[in-house]
């Protein structure tokens, strides 16, 4: 599935349409009604709801803290994430609606993305690290996909990477234009989200982080009665 397009096929069986000109077919989740908090930007786009702080100071790139959720717990992330975001001035987005989180999870999904359904953009790495400790705890007993692109933190449905917040793009090595995150030398470089975790290499893994990693890492196929010898499909 081509990433860029598959959200127009949502639109009608027929035609292929932006998503937002045929609402009735897929209703936004219920909690796209709540009103949004005093001094604070909503902006919905095909694909996500966008919530910020007008006061926010967010660098230009950072720790992002996803959550995934199956179609059963989706309205439950959805309030507490709201709920712990909007008083702490944490910007988030979530997907906008339960078809559009079908489809990002899809067997034929980009698989460098799939399996989100919220993301936070905590402001530094202090705020990063208390948010997943009690966001853990908040949401407890939620069931998700695993996040391929990401880091899972402990057990639950958190998953987190380095990324870009802010939207910058480069031309790859292939020649096209793509998103972009800033080098240590303060060069534009690929943000690259691939089907496995991968730290760009002048970021430092946040010390707390590491006993996630180890438990990743620890994780192998070295076990298993049978020789791997190659995938019939990824997906």
């Amino acid at each position: 599935m081509t990433e860029q397009y598959e959200t127009y096929c949502m639109a009608d069986r027929l035609f292929y349409d932006t998503p937002s000109q045929r609402p009735t077919r897929n209703p936004d989740f219920p909690i796209a009604a709540r009103e949004t908090p005093a001094e604070w930007a909503h902006e919905p786009s095909d694909t996500w709801m966008y919530y910020a702080p007008h006061e926010h100071n967010l660098p230009s790139q950072g720790w992002k803290i996803h959550v995934s959720s199956c179609l059963d717990d989706a309205e439950r992330v959805l309030a507490a994430v709201w709920d712990y975001c909007a008083p702490r001035n944490l910007a988030f987005k979530f997907l906008r609606n339960q078809a559009t989180m079908i489809m990002m999870n899809s067997k034929s999904a980009f698989r460098g993305s799939s399996g989100k359904l919220v993301t936070i953009y905590p402001p530094d790495e202090t705020v990063f690290e208390k948010t997943l400790a009690e966001l853990d705890v908040l949401l407890a007993g939620v069931r998700g996909p695993y996040i391929l692109s990401d880091l899972r933190y402990a057990d639950g449905p958190l998953h987190v990477r380095y990324g870009g917040f802010a939207e910058r793009h480069c031309v790859g090595d292939d020649g096209v234009r793509t998103l972009a995150l800033e080098n240590g030398d303060g060069k534009l470089v690929p943000d690259v989200r691939g089907p496995i975790f991968a730290l760009p290499p002048w970021i430092t893994l946040p010390e707390f982080l590491a006993p996630h990693l180890a438990a990743r890492t620890a994780v192998t196929t070295s076990d298993l009665p049978y020789e791997i010898e190659s995938a019939f499909q990824f997906s």
